[in-house]
């Protein structure tokens, strides 16, 4: 859990102007004292908003023709793995244009044909909502797909994933997942998760399988400060559908 007086404290320290451009200023005392600086500064959510959109922005050029939308389950749909996805922070669509397809795309090379994504909805990814340990509102929209998933497609195994506040989600969600229902989740996959470490009830804690990097601060310290090995988790697809693939 992160708290707001811990992020306001790390945030406007790391991420707010007056921190990045404080270098001595060779002025004279007249022209130091002549106008104030007027120029609005961001709150540390704001801040810490763009420095995500930062990190994103970087790899746009790259993701422009991904699907950041998936409502198969909702949709009708079944197969005999169903992945239910919360994307990260400002991340666009359900699933986000990142982690999450390239996930979903080694997966399906693995286990062709047999494979169906729902993302996360009522969900709007919010800095806030991260901040105060993920959306309630998601976690609720998860737990809700996993008892739809159970219903519809009573033979599917169902995987539960996210990346970085998505990862606070399927902690929430898990919580309220009926313990009947444990059984049908095969795996649990997470990218960046601020809440690593923290025990998922019952079996489910057996089916983890948890990406942190070194130097991401947002799962290795639980700090609200989005670094570059934040923005790398792509890189951990293959080896995270072989784990997939491997169960089930």
């Amino acid at each position: 859990m992160i708290f707001p007086s811990t992020v306001a404290v790390f945030a406007s320290l790391l991420l707010a102007p007056s921190f990045v451009l404080a270098s001595p200023r060779a002025q004279s005392a007249s022209a130091s004292a002549s106008v104030p600086d007027t120029t609005p500064k961001p709150s540390p959510a704001e801040a810490l908003e763009t420095a995500f959109r930062n990190l994103r922005a970087s790899k746009e050029s790259s993701l422009a023709a991904v699907v950041t939308t998936r409502n198969e389950l909702i949709d009708g749909g079944c197969a005999p793995i169903i992945v239910l996805f919360a994307r990260g922070t400002t991340e666009p669509g359900n699933v986000g244009d990142d982690v999450g397809p390239q996930f979903f795309d080694q997966l399906s090379l693995l286990r062709p044909g047999k494979v169906i994504v729902q993302g996360t909805n009522d969900y709007p990814a919010s800095i806030w909502d991260y901040l105060l340990g993920g959306s309630d509102t998601a976690a609720v929209s998860m737990a809700s797909q996993v008892v739809r998933a159970a219903a519809q497609c009573k033979t599917s195994k169902i995987v539960l994933s996210g990346f970085s506040q998505g990862g606070q989600v399927v902690h929430k969600a898990a919580d309220l997942i009926p313990a009947s229902l444990y059984p049908l989740i095969g795996a649990i996959v997470i990218f960046g998760d601020p809440d690593l470490g923290e025990r998922f009830p019952g079996s489910l804690n057996a089916n983890l399988k948890s990406f942190c990097h070194f130097g991401d601060l947002i799962c290795e310290a639980g700090l609200p400060i989005p670094l570059p090995p934040h923005a790398t988790y792509e890189d951990d697809a293959p080896e995270a559908a072989a784990f997939v693939a491997s169960r089930l």
